[in-house]
């Protein structure tokens, strides 16, 4: 009997000893892989931290970038409407631009004309005598006047294109016989208003200049 239990008792002390070495290991397995849970536990927490923190950062920026676009839409309608005025400005000062040039222009004539008023001159020719009265149309549009009125009416339409053609009044008689008188050169034409009949009436020395008073002597 004694000899048959040995083996057994042997084989029992070695399963014990497997055993307690399996229980070690697994001691120990399981010691590294909790630890390995904890640090991995540990990462997760930190991982899910900085996503909480990454997911906080990207709601700031998408406020961000939606309030930046507010503001960008914003900036684009007073674009809009700031190139409108811009336009509308634009389009006043061409028109004003327009305005001031066709002022300048009336400006310019204008004096022009009271120059040619102011500095009146004697006819340079008879071709030019005769050529002003075909255009001038006196004796037609006041044919139901009187001679004299029709004569001061030439005086003051010849002045008025810058012509002296003043009345000459006739000595004594009838003022019936009035005429307006052309000098040129060295000479003297009498005009009859009420038909422009021109005639020469008389020579004179020395020849008179052609404008009385000039335009560049400002007087």
């Amino acid at each position: 009997m004694a000899k048959t239990t040995a083996p057994a008792s042997n084989s029992m002390k070695k399963w014990y000893l497997i055993t307690g070495v399996l229980v070690v290991v697994l001691i120990i397995v399981t010691s590294i892989l909790a630890s390995r849970v904890a640090t991995l536990s540990s990462k997760l927490s930190d991982s899910e931290d900085q996503v909480t923190s990454l997911e906080s950062e990207v709601a700031g920026l998408e406020g961000n970038v939606s309030s930046l676009q507010t503001q960008l839409t914003q900036e684009k309608s007073e674009t809009t409407a700031l190139q409108a005025d811009l336009t509308s400005a634009e389009s006043q000062v061409d028109s004003l631009n327009k305005s001031i040039a066709s002022q300048q222009s009336t400006i310019t004539q204008q004096a022009s004309q009271i120059k040619i008023i102011q500095y009146p001159r004697h006819f340079n020719s008879v071709i030019e005598l005769t050529n002003w009265l075909q255009k001038d149309d006196t004796n037609t549009r006041y044919a139901g006047l009187s001679t004299p009125e029709i004569s001061f009416i030439l005086q003051i339409r010849a002045a008025r294109d810058g012509y002296l053609l003043p009345v000459r009044l006739p000595i004594g008689g009838s003022l019936d016989y009035i005429t307006n008188m052309a000098v040129i050169g060295d000479s003297v034409y009498s005009v009859r208003g009420t038909d422009d009949f021109v005639e020469k009436w008389m020579t004179i020395s020395p020849v008179l200049p052609s404008y009385p008073i000039t335009p560049e002597s400002g007087q």
